[in-house]
């Protein structure tokens, strides 16, 4: 084992007692697995180069092709030291530069790659090298582990004391949808397989980084030791590019499945107010999965008014542009526009656009809250602009901004076609990767974009970190402290706890919310949680960020990233708080924000109702895939589908009582929610 593979593995071993830690939200065994194999693999990268780096120096310094133990450990103690200078000199700061955060990232490298180098040259010295490398990588990530204290830290989600008393829900202590745990057995179980993935990469990184080295010889000319550095540089292309391929299949995979209908949403809608039904003449299988879901589901006006206890309702308006719909963005707009003007959505008391997710979901629970409330005299649009999860449709944020600005450009030039008096409220939706694509629209606008585009009132839920307008309106504040509503009428809590401290007074003031809750990783994850200490884990953390935990580059990034996919994993019918589930804060911060009236009384059916119906959706989008099934596949997949109806109600379920449950929810009404309450 040579000089940079030892020091590799010393800094894989540290690597692995820091990626313990606790972060946002709770994870698994499997999630431990991922985050220690990958962080582990990346430090030996790092630092088995870093030593490389080392050795090229000493070796010139020297003039020896193999440099001595001591020209090693003096190169080794210089660049350390510098890079310890340079660490303490450059203090964290909430708000500051990349170039600054880089540069005391820069020193923090030095200091530890020089420290695990200098490691690795004292093993060296030894005449069981091997065995001693090994021992000191042991006693490296005990050592790690230990500082870390995992045992004293606890993850965002997991909140006690930290909520105000008013705040606090008996019978929940997790304000999360999952909570999950690592197991000691399969614990044990990852320690051995991240040991044999992690020496198996070594022997792969150094394979790869004497073949380029030897490869460079040929080209360059010089001995092999001379391009360790370039050999490793080469070795790590080599890594992304198969990670990119993998990344693009992965993509390609998914996005057949979010193109296609499911068997539950097959039929079209028959009511003209919705797209695809026969008046829309917008064919029903280009609706994508999404698309199909959000229309089939449109509230009927008989449920609306036994819900909300009037005698009629009118028939919500729904419509929506997918992505197959229309090869362009311009076409797309066009396409929703046609369909708004056909419905004569602007005739309605309210209007409201919806701007999906990456996939093209729109939050079920906003839109029936909207219908509801309304008593159905509303119109909702959105429009497609992927068909994969967010995390994979960052690079169609741009296009999706652009039409989202098309429609709502649209819709304004109609509004002025229209007396004041006769004009409908309108509004704006946005979640997730959705909050980025309609707030990039009032980028360098401050706090007159939506105005000035005619937005009357918008609800944005759990904004990623990348959006540019969200981070101009929170400018240098700190989020040590709990901000007061603005700037303007715009309100930015820190966590969805800063929203429910306020006053009814002050929530009269805010006609634009940007909500999140203090877990939600969507929020806090992005590129620059690579480099830079994010202010979350800065010495004063609000609630839902974690305790005592410290930031690791790369490991923190991997473990928001992880916990970005853990996010959303919802019971159906059950409504949490915490991580990116916003559906039981929804209902109340859509009445205030968009001026809805409703007695207490009706607000609390509406709830009941909004559950009922996640509830038997899901259900009967469950039964309908197992029915679509070959004849003797059937039998099974209809008792999971029984098995999962139990776990969700907490009881075992019959097929009878399967069909009530979807039946009365599907459209309830007040008479079917009081019965299953």
């Amino acid at each position: 084992m040579d000089h940079p593979a030892r020091t590799g593995l010393i800094g894989a071993a540290f690597a692995i007692g820091r990626s313990f830690q606790p972060n946002l939200l709770t994870r698994g065994s499997v999630d431990q697995a991922i985050i220690t194999g990958a962080t582990s693999a990346g430090a030996y990268g790092v630092f088995s180069t870093g030593d490389s780096f080392i050795s090229a120096i000493a070796s010139r310094l020297s003039r020896q092709e193999h440099p001595t133990a001591p020209a090693r450990l003096a190169v080794a103690g210089v660049v350390g030291a510098a890079g310890a200078g340079l660490f303490s000199a450059v203090r964290w700061r909430e708000h500051e530069s990349n170039r600054r955060s880089l540069l005391r990232l820069a020193g923090q490298t030095l200091a530890v790659g020089s420290t695990m180098s200098m490691a690795s040259t004292l093993t060296g010295r030894h005449s069981q090298g091997r065995r001693a490398a090994l021992a000191v990588a042991a006693g490296t990530g005990l050592a790690s582990w230990l500082i870390t204290q995992p045992w004293r830290a606890a993850p965002g989600s997991l909140l006690d004391e930290q909520l105000p008393g008013s705040l606090k829900r008996a019978d929940e202590h997790f304000f999360e949808d999952s909570v999950r745990e690592v197991k000691p057995l399969e614990a044990v179980g990852i320690a051995t397989a991240v040991s044999a993935i992690t020496y198996g990469l070594a022997r792969l990184e150094s394979g790869l980084t004497g073949v380029s080295s030897r490869a460079a010889t040929v080209i360059v000319g010089g001995e092999p030791a001379d391009h360790r550095l370039l050999g490793r540089m080469t070795a790590t292309a080599i890594s992304a590019t198969v990670a990119y391929i993998a990344i693009a299949r992965v993509s390609e995979m998914l996005s057949k499945g979010g193109g296609s209908i499911e068997p539950g949403h097959a039929t079209p809608p028959t009511s003209p107010m919705i797209t695809g039904s026969a008046a829309s003449g917008l064919p029903w299988d280009k609706q994508t999965r999404e698309g199909a879901r959000w229309l089939s589901m449109t509230l009927e006006p008989d449920s609306i008014a036994s819900i909300m206890g009037v005698d009629t309702a009118a028939q919500p308006i729904r419509v929506y542009a997918s992505l197959d719909i229309a090869e362009t963005d311009a076409a797309r707009a066009q396409v929703l526009l046609d369909e708004i003007d056909r419905t004569q959505a602007l005739q309605r008391k309210y209007f409201a656009l919806f701007s999906p997710t990456g996939s093209g979901y729109v939050n079920y629970v906003a839109n029936e809250t909207f219908e509801y409330l309304t008593l159905g005299d509303c119109a909702a649009a959105a429009i497609q602009y992927s068909v994969l999860p967010s995390a994979l449709s960052l690079g169609d944020v741009g296009t999706g901004t652009a039409q989202t600005r098309m429609v709502v450009d649209g819709v304004v030039k109609r509004l002025l076609e229209i007396p004041a008096e006769q004009r409908p409220k309108f509004f704006l939706f946005g979640e997730s990767l959705g909050s980025q694509v309609s707030e990039d629209m009032f980028r360098g606008t401050w706090i007159y974009g939506p105005t000035g585009a005619g937005i009357d009132a918008a609800l944005w839920i759990g904004t990623p970190s990348a959006t540019e307008w969200r981070k101009q309106l929170w400018g240098n504040h700190s989020i040590a402290d709990a901000p007061n509503p603005g700037p303007g009428s715009i309100y930015l809590p820190r966590t969805v706890a800063d929203w429910r401290a306020l006053s009814e007074a002050e929530r009269a003031e805010v006609d634009f919310l940007l909500l999140q809750n203090g877990d939600d990783p969507i929020p806090k994850f992005g590129t620059q949680v690579l480099w830079r200490r994010p202010d979350w884990l800065g010495p004063v953390r609000p609630i839902g960020s974690p305790r005592t935990t410290q930031w690791v580059p790369g490991t923190t990034f991997l473990m928001t990233f992880l916990d970005m996919l853990n996010a959303l994993t919802p019971t159906p019918g059950i409504f949490a708080e915490g991580g990116h589930d916003y559906r039981d804060v929804l209902p109340d911060a859509m009445r205030y924000t968009w001026r809805l009236p409703a007695t207490p009384e009706q607000i609390a059916r509406v709830n009941l109702a909004l559950r009922q119906r996640e509830l038997a959706w899901e259900l009967h989008r469950d039964r309908a895939a197992a029915l679509a099934k070959p004849e003797a596949d059937q039998p099974e997949a209809l008792h999971k589908v029984l098995d999962t109806a139990s776990k969700y109600v907490g009881h075992r379920v019959d097929a009878d009582e399967l069909d009530r449950i979807i039946t009365q929810g599907l459209q309830p009404t007040a008479a079917s929610i009081t019965q299953s309450a």
